[in-house]
């Protein structure tokens, strides 16, 4: 029979063995934690990372523990990716699940500043790229959701950089907690984060990998500090470049819109050559049009070919309103030379042609948006709408009245008003693209009725 004392030294060398293998298997780690403490915010968010080199792959794996507070079991999500862009990241987010105290985790990605797209584990492995395995995940003691995570072959994600010994390598981060989750599914949509909860940090990775030897189990500590003390900073925005697609993209689509209103200006001028004025800068214009949107569809099937943005979808309608209404306008032009008369061809043409204008203005600033466009870019586009209103309100407003751009800037009427200025105003084609009353358009045609009728009587 074993004596007392024996046993109990050996349960205690047994104890502090066990708990030296935990301490050495869940260190070293790095981590970051970012607490709000404005008013109405409560991000609550850590994530703390660790790697080995992996000998038998020849790659390096990565160990990941994600903690977050939300606001309650039903709301919100949080998610950190590698990288200092949401484009091309490899991200790990958690939500609370539909069944109480538990959590859903999912791995996704995006090819551009858009809501995230599911990836599955599976298919990430049978690319050749990491395997991904969730080690655990549970609900502590303060209320915290966590999820461990083992990424083996991490540095194999070709989307964004990581390197597991750099002293400064980017993560970014976000937190919702207005977003009703509750949901055990992997491929819920995720809505946008508040501006203020998300962001870019900057680990030492180096002091938590481990050259050879098992992958060592991050754990973000009761502390809930940065460890050692990360850096962090707003996300970076990738300058691109001043003659590259992207900026002649829009650039070309931004004239050619802000051409339109000119075209439109062309039209209700009163110039003896108005008519010429207006087709030829509207098809120059449309031209540009189709060809800086032949640019958006490069650059989309240069980021995957996947149209998951409005700007995108728009750009597309865009393209085709332009070629109907391209055509349009020739079809007016052919019928109002046959018969003299505005027609319902006309009246689409009008009212297609004012839709792209605002279309496309508007889709601009969507792509700006999407582009992280700078201070400057948006003040050029804003200078431009700003112009266009100024010349189109005013030119609409004495439209209304019966003047057109010469009757107010050129005319010298006389009080009989037969003297019209120093221009000839033929009212002819530009009267033929102006909608007005229905009960002026019967007029006209009950008089084009009449005329006919007199045509006859005097053969």
């Amino acid at each position: 029979m074993t004596p007392w004392p024996t046993v109990t030294l050996l349960s205690t060398l047994l104890l502090l063995s066990g708990f030296l293998a935990t301490s050495a298997s869940a260190s070293p780690s790095t981590q970051f934690c970012t607490t709000s403490t404005e008013q109405d915010v409560n991000t609550d968010l850590c994530f703390a990372v660790a790697s080995s080199h992996n000998e038998t792959t020849n790659a390096n794996d990565l160990s990941l523990h994600l903690s977050a507070r939300f606001p309650d079991r039903n709301t919100g999500w949080a998610a950190v990716g590698i990288g200092s862009l949401m484009q091309g990241s490899l991200m790990f987010a958690m939500y609370p699940s539909s069944t109480d105290g538990s959590i859903a985790f999912s791995i996704r990605t995006t090819n551009a500043h858009t809501a995230p797209v599911h990836l599955s584990a599976s298919s990430l492995a049978g690319k050749k790229g990491p395997d991904i395995h969730v080690t655990r995940k549970w609900l502590d003691e303060s209320g915290h959701s966590n999820v461990q995570v083992s990424c083996f072959g991490c540095d194999r994600w070709s989307g964004s950089t990581l390197d597991v010994m750099s002293a400064n390598q980017s993560w970014i981060w976000a937190w919702n907690g207005k977003q009703m989750t509750g949901s055990a599914s992997e491929k819920i949509g995720l809505l946008k984060h508040e501006d203020r909860d998300k962001g870019v940090a900057f680990l030492d990775m180096s002091t938590s990998y481990v050259a050879s030897g098992d992958l060592p189990m991050a754990q973000v500590s009761d502390a809930r500090v940065s460890i050692p003390a990360a850096t962090e900073e707003e996300p970076k925005v990738h300058a691109h470049s001043p003659f590259g697609l992207v900026t002649l993209h829009g650039f070309i689509l931004s004239s050619s819109f802000l051409a339109l209103s000119i075209g439109l200006l062309a039209i209700r001028s009163g110039l003896a050559r108005s008519f010429k004025y207006h087709w030829v800068i509207q098809l120059v214009a449309s031209g540009f049009i189709l060809i800086g949107c032949s640019m958006g569809l490069i650059l989309t099937m240069k980021h995957g070919g996947h149209f998951r943005t409005t700007h995108q979808w728009l750009g597309i309608l865009l393209g085709l309103g332009v070629v109907v209404q391209s055509w349009l306008g020739w079809r007016h032009h052919v019928i109002f030379v046959k018969i003299g008369r505005r027609t319902a061809v006309s009246n689409y043409h009008v009212w297609i042609g004012r839709a792209l204008v605002v279309m496309g203005n508007v889709n601009v600033a969507f792509g700006l948006k999407l582009g992280h466009a700078s201070k400057t870019k948006y003040m050029f586009w804003s200078s431009g709408v700003a112009l266009q209103l100024a010349v189109l309100i005013p030119m609409w407003y004495f439209w209304s009245r019966g003047k057109k751009i010469m009757d107010i800037v050129g005319a010298k009427e006389s009080n009989d008003g037969a003297e019209r200025g120093e221009y000839v105003d033929v009212g002819v084609e530009e009267e033929a693209f102006l909608v007005g009353d229905e009960e002026e358009i019967e007029l006209d045609e009950e008089q084009h009725l009449h005329d006919k009728k007199e045509d006859l009587e005097i053969k």
